[in-house]
């Protein structure tokens, strides 16, 4: 159920994004930060859930924070999912939830006033 709800969020958040790129309320770089960002967040949940399993060096968890605070939640929020990885770690879950809070009301309060 939680992860359903993660998942509606990030889906929500995505649609808002991209109607106000429709409406040319947002510049067309923030699609391609967008994009990246994501793309990155989730390709680096897939790298860290297998240097976990095969004992390699980790990445450090900051790495994702930053790419939270840069718009990667949602995908990172697929890859917590897909990957089933950073999902019991009750320290790293409350800072990521956190900095998503951060870039999502940042970006909707910018968008909204």
């Amino acid at each position: 159920m939680k992860n359903l709800l993660l998942l509606l969020t990030s889906t929500a958040y995505i649609v808002f994004i991209f109607y106000y790129l429709s409406i040319q309320r947002l510049p067309m770089w923030s699609l391609y930060l967008l994009a990246i960002t994501n793309l990155l967040s989730f390709i680096f949940y897939g790298m860290d859930k297998l240097a976990a399993i095969k004992h390699w060096q980790r990445t450090p968890e900051k790495h994702f924070y930053v790419l939270a605070l840069l718009s990667g939640w949602p995908a990172s929020v697929l890859g917590q999912i897909v990957f089933n990885h950073k999902t019991s770690k009750v320290s790293f879950r409350r800072c990521f939830y956190f900095m998503s809070l951060v870039n999502a009301t940042t970006v909707v309060g910018y968008l909204l006033y």
